[in-house]
């Protein structure tokens, strides 16, 4: 069996994937993992790496239980890397050819132009853009199996493409639904076709958000060794999501000119809603920040706070800040089933608290950064307590009131 030490491969590998002009993104992702096996053989007293060293690390991940599953498979694929490495096997790069969308028939040029005005108004995300180029794609193929162009299209044309859908409705019709008001707005059809398509909608289940109180949360806090490197950065992140309910992606993105040390506020404009909300910088947290800083953040010119504990040093992904509470969750001891135990758990604790606190709904919507308060009451579903509190009591009536005359019992 070959042995080569561990700092020769990991550069080997390294080497080899900028040869053959890998993604940066992929090689980071594999330098992490890599840097991680290093870290595992040092702690088991070893320096030459050989295949039983990367199977043994792969099962010690399993045995503990508390890596998710995608972090286990993209381990498990820098582990076969270094081992083709080892064993002079050649990596080649896999290539992955983009699905082609037909759009065939007479829809195929005002689908294009659809499409080309969505990407400028919408902006949409890849995803959401692939979801619509296969739904008109199935429309396209329809419509020309069917002899219909914009010019003969009814409302039986598209009920009959909507009934073979079976399962996948809700999926395909909001994208032709938008397709159909464009054709309508450009004067392609008569008549807005899109209007039925409105009562096809998708019946989500409420899901109740996971909760921990306050005595688990005291135990998260405590489990945390603030005298590391890595500590001192993971104290602050369990602080900015416990404390102040902020978002994964909001403390990922979190920069040195989001803090005002002389108002003690954190302001900045919140990934997901790109609403800008104005928060208190305690001063619990300010500390801990300026510690991490200080004496556990590396060297870096990055602008982001917050930096993986290994180079090279990037800032901290949303997968990775769970990751880390996730951490502290089962470091503390504390039981997770049938709950979760990411970053945002911390957030609807936090919303829960002040409600057990007597804050109102509008202030702890105006705390977590929601756009309204209904979006606020999810997180407050499952507080019975709290929610019987706000209620108001029904008020007595006596009987004359139903037995006055003219009244509606009175005969």
């Amino acid at each position: 069996m070959n042995h080569t030490f561990i700092d020769e491969l990991i550069q080997n590998c390294l080497t080899t994937l900028k040869q053959l002009d890998f993604k940066e993104s992929v090689i980071k992702r594999h330098g992490r993992h890599l840097l991680n096996l290093k870290d595992y053989m040092q702690s088991e007293g070893q320096n030459s790496y050989d295949e039983s060293v990367g199977e043994k690390y792969l099962l010690d991940m399993l045995q503990k239980g508390n890596t998710k599953e995608c972090r286990l498979k993209e381990t498990k694929h820098s582990i076969n890397l270094i081992n083709d490495i080892l064993n002079q096997v050649p990596v080649r790069k896999k290539h992955v050819h983009p699905k082609a969308f037909p759009f065939p028939g007479e829809f195929g040029k005002p689908i294009q132009l659809f499409l080309d005005q969505l990407k400028i108004e919408c902006r949409p995300a890849r995803h959401t853009l692939y979801m619509y180029m296969t739904a008109l794609s199935h429309f396209a193929v329809r419509m020309q199996q069917d002899g219909i162009g914009p010019e003969n299209l009814d409302s039986i044309a598209v009920s009959r493409f909507v009934s073979s859908l079976q399962n996948t409705q809700v999926r395909v019709c909001v994208p032709v639904r938008r397709f159909l008001r464009y054709l309508f707005k450009v004067h392609l059809t008569k008549t807005d076709l899109s209007i039925p398509l409105f009562y096809i909608k998708s019946h989500r289940a409420e899901k109740l958000p996971s909760l921990y109180n306050t005595e688990e949360i005291r135990r998260m806090d405590a489990s945390i060794d603030k005298t590391g490197r890595t500590g001192k950065r993971d104290y602050a992140i369990f602080l900015l999501a416990s404390r102040l309910g902020l978002r994964a992606s909001d403390i990922c993105q979190l920069q040195f000119r989001n803090l005002d040390w002389d108002k003690n506020i954190i302001n900045l404009v919140q990934c997901k809603t790109k609403k800008e909300i104005e928060l208190p910088l305690l001063g619990v947290i300010g500390e801990a920040i300026i510690d991490y800083i200080q004496n556990g953040r590396p060297k870096s010119d990055n602008k982001t706070i917050f930096l993986t504990a290994n180079a090279p040093y990037t800032p901290i992904s949303v997968p990775g800040l769970s990751s880390i509470v996730s951490g502290i969750i089962y470091k503390a001891g504390i039981e997770t089933k049938s709950r979760h135990h990411g970053a945002h758990c911390l957030r609807h604790s936090l919303a829960t608290q002040l409600l057990d606190q007597g804050t109102t709904l509008p202030v702890i919507s105006e705390t977590l950064g929601h756009s309204n308060s209904q979006t606020t009451m999810i997180y407050l579903g499952v507080d019975v307590n709290g929610l019987l509190r706000c209620s108001l009591e029904v008020p007595p009536v006596s009987d004359s009131f139903y037995m006055q005359k003219g009244g509606w019992f009175y005969e």
